[in-house]
């Protein structure tokens, strides 16, 4: 049987949390929601039938985005042309109370769990409604499975890059635009960003074996960089760029001489 509910953004962060959804919709155009009473895991993903190539995610205190949610059950809300709803969403301000209306139902084989139908969103003056997508358009992911695959503690290796550093590696990319990859270099120990024959920046030193990964370069993009340090921990076959709220997770191509 379907729910309705009316929920309220917190005003003062809605500006926050529009920032992290368009920041989403660069990795895919669709975008999922799930929110509980203690956290916000919002999403998007690029997959196929056997594996993820790219990853974003933010988990956020559900109570600095949406007032006195408190319901048992997870709302799921998948979001299809996520950039133009994004765009439609920018109209908003945050001078008046946002209000989120839905009506959802629960997902026949898990009644914990209410699907968002339809969504709207009003602030007195301005509506914008969404018809919220099926399940089938994009991999659904548990908290706990993304907890323990994206844990830095289990990478093989580690390095560091200054925001400075960061900021100078785009804009390097940006220059020499005609590659659409560049190449992340261990050379003993000395980590380089580089593009062959173009440039090439030294961003840490570290005691680790020679290696090299081929990083694409539209994904710079989705890199937060409001720290001093942007960390990279470096899987088997993935590259994770985690901070405070969000994991960014890249598959990547690989050539390296292992030693211990």
């Amino acid at each position: 049987m379907s729910q309705k509910l009316s929920l309220k953004f917190n005003q003062s962060n809605f500006t926050e949390f529009l920032n992290k959804f368009i920041d989403l919709t660069s990795i895919d155009d669709v975008i999922k929601m799930k929110i509980e009473s203690d956290e916000i895991l919002m999403y998007s993903v690029i997959s196929n039938e056997t594996s993820i190539t790219a990853f974003k995610g933010y988990t956020l205190k559900t109570k600095d985005f949406i007032e006195n949610y408190n319901k048992d059950e997870t709302l799921d809300f998948i979001i299809t042309s996520a950039g133009k709803f994004s765009k439609n969403l920018k109209f908003f301000n945050s001078e008046k109370q946002i209000k989120f209306d839905i009506i959802c139902k629960p997902l026949p084989d898990d009644e914990n769990v209410l699907h968002i139908r339809t969504a709207q969103l009003t602030n007195d003056k301005l509506k914008i409604s969404t018809i919220g997508g099926e399940e089938y358009r994009i991999k659904d992911l548990q908290k706990s499975l993304l907890n323990a695959r994206l844990n830095p503690k289990n990478a093989k290796w580690n390095f560091k890059i200054t925001s400075q550093d960061f900021s100078n590696i785009k804009k390097l990319s940006q220059i020499n635009n005609e590659d659409k990859t560049l190449n992340i270099t261990v050379d003993d120990g000395k980590v380089l960003f580089n593009e062959v024959s173009k440039w090439e920046l030294e961003v840490d030193e570290i005691n680790f074996k020679n290696s090299n990964l081929i990083f694409q370069k539209k994904y710079l993009s989705n890199i937060n960089d409001d720290e001093e340090f942007i960390n990279f921990h470096i899987f088997d076959n993935f590259i994770l760029i985690k901070d405070k709220d969000s994991n960014l997770m890249l598959s990547f191509e690989q050539n390296f001489d292992t030693e211990d």
